[in-house]
Order: C-alpha cells, then structure tokens, then sequence
C-alpha cells in the first residue's frame, strides 16, 4: 500500500477582468393576495372596557373586600366609583358620534371645563362630593354584570356581526347583506372606497383603528354601502385600493 502524501490541487487561478460571484440569499416570494373580506361591527363592539373593568374590580372587591354576612363587598367606594365612570363614559362615547372637526372640539370644551372647574376651585368639593357617594357593588354583582355582558359581546362580535360582510376582489365587489340571501356584485370600475371621518374617542380609544368604510359609484342610481365599526380599516383601505385597481381575468 502507497505512503504517499496526498496532494490537493489549488483551484485555477481568475483571469484577468472576472467578477467574484457570491452566494446571495433570495428573498422569499412575496404572498399575493385576490380577495379580502370585510366585516362591519355593531356598537357593542366598543362595550369591552365595561366587561373588563367588572371582572378587575371583582378580583379586586374579593381579595381586599369584607366577607361578613356572606357577601364580599370593597372596604371603599372608589371601585364602584369607577364602575360607574367607565360606564357611563362607554355609554355616551358609543351613542353620541362626534367626527373630524366636532369631535376636536368635544375634547377641547371638555379640557377647557376642566381647567375652568380648577381656576374657580371647585374641583375639591367635587371630588369630596363624589368621595361622600357610598357606590358599593360586591364581587357577585360585577359578575353578574360582567360575565352576561362578555358572552354577549363574544357572540356579537365574532358570528352575528359576520353575517354581513364586503368580499373586494380583483376588479369586483361582493355584497352580502344576510347569509342565505342573494349576493350582489358590482364592478370596481368607477366604484369609490372611502374611510368617513373618525371619532377620535370612539374609534381610536375603545375601537382601536376601527372607522367606517362607504363604497359609493359615479352613477347616479348605484346604490351605496356602508360597513361601519371596521377593524383596522387604514391598513384594510390599503389592500382594498390595490385590488380593485387590477382586473379580473377570466378564462372560458
């Protein structure tokens, strides 16, 4: 058997004027998309502070509360005080809509109150009237409110509010009013997709990038849509816009 030494070759030498070629890591293929759905919600989409709040304060009224008699009630007012501030707060926000200009000025009028309450110091005997309100709830009673209230909104937002519902395809709208009723499609040519302006406190503090979405035509018989309380709608509007600018292809 040969000792020999084994011999690796060197790799031949560039020649003049050649470009090194390095591994290079192609991009993952981009995802395309042909259709997106929207949903529209109901107003009790912007109650889930109302909910959460009762299930804290019931954990809060339980672990500090006084259990004499049977019944755990908190040893202060201040958590059926704020009970009461979150909904009467959600009340108003999701009934009264204020958009664009006026809802600025909702905030500004209510910022100015506040600084003319304390200019005229009146914001003490507000606050001792308010400490003087014995609002106790015990822990059963946020319960009781709390957990019929999240089933509720559970089975709203997540079924019923899905029954009507926008399909934006390439070049073409599809309408669907109820499920089980007739579709209605219409071409994207000439259609015009808009975001209404928003409140600021319904939308963006309880909705959290919700807004309504209107879909109108240049005709003048066109029917218009509208889907109102939609979920992150200015990254949906985008899709939207991009879709309904290619056209549908068909194939017979």
């Amino acid at each position: 058997m040969s000792t020999e030494p084994l011999t690796v070759s060197a790799p031949p030498a560039a020649p003049p004027g050649a470009v090194a070629v390095y591994n290079v890591i192609r991009p993952a293929p981009q995802v395309e998309i042909d259709h997106i759905v929207i949903y529209g919600h109901s107003t009790l989409l912007y109650w889930w502070p109302v909910w959460l709040v009762s299930f804290i304060l019931a954990g809060v009224t339980y672990a500090e509360g006084d259990r004499s008699g049977g019944v755990t009630v908190s040893n202060t007012n201040v958590p059926g005080a704020i009970f009461v501030v979150t909904l009467l707060a959600v009340a108003v926000s999701s009934t009264v809509l204020f958009r664009g200009m006026m809802s600025v000025i909702a905030v500004v009028s209510a910022i100015a109150v506040a600084v003319l309450f304390a200019w005229l110091g009146w914001w003490g005997e507000i606050v001792g009237f308010l400490g003087g309100l014995e609002i106790r709830i015990n822990a059963a009673g946020y319960l009781c409110i709390g957990v019929p209230l999240f089933l509720a909104w559970l089975i709203v937002v997540c079924w019923y509010d899905r029954l009507h519902y926008i399909t934006f395809g390439r070049g073409q709208i599809r309408y669907v009013q109820e499920v089980g009723d007739s579709e209605m499609v219409i071409p994207a040519e000439g259609a015009i997709v808009e975001k209404k302006r928003s409140d600021v406190f319904r939308h963006w503090v309880l909705g959290m990038g919700s807004g309504d979405l209107m879909i109108g035509s240049a005709g003048h018989n066109s029917p218009a849509i509208g889907l109102k309380n939609v979920l992150l709608i200015g990254r949906k509007l985008a899709v939207i816009k991009k879709l309904l600018r290619e056209k549908a292809v068909t194939v017979d």
